[in-house]
C-alpha cells in the first residue's frame, strides 16, 4: 500500500502544482502586483479569486482536485514525513 499511496500523492502534488501555476498565469496576466501577491502574501489568491471568479474558478478547481488527492495519497500510503 505504501507504493501505491506514493504513487497517489505525487500525482496529486503534481496537479496541485500545476492548478496553482495556472492561477499565478493569470494573476500575471492581470498585474504584477497581483502576481507577487499571489505568490507570497496569505490569502490575497482568495480575493484574486474572488475578484476574478470568471477566470480562476478553473485553475482554483484542478488546485483543490490535487490537493484532496495528495490528502488521500498521503493518508493510504501512510507517509509520515515528519518523523
Amino acid at each position: 500500500m505504501l507504493i501505491f499511496g506514493s504513487i497517489i500523492f505525487g500525482l496529486g502534488l503534481i496537479v496541485w502544482i500545476a492548478g496553482e501555476a495556472m492561477l499565478l498565469a493569470i494573476a500575471y496576466r492581470r498585474s504584477l502586483a497581483w502576481f507577487f501577491g499571489c505568490l507570497f502574501i496569505p490569502f490575497v489568491s482568495w480575493i484574486f479569486l474572488l475578484l476574478n471568479v470568471k477566470q480562476a474558478w478553473k485553475p482554483v478547481v484542478i488546485a483543490t482536485v490535487g490537493f484532496i488527492v495528495t490528502g488521500i495519497g498521503y493518508w493510504a500510503g501512510g507517509l509520515e514525513f515528519l518523523r
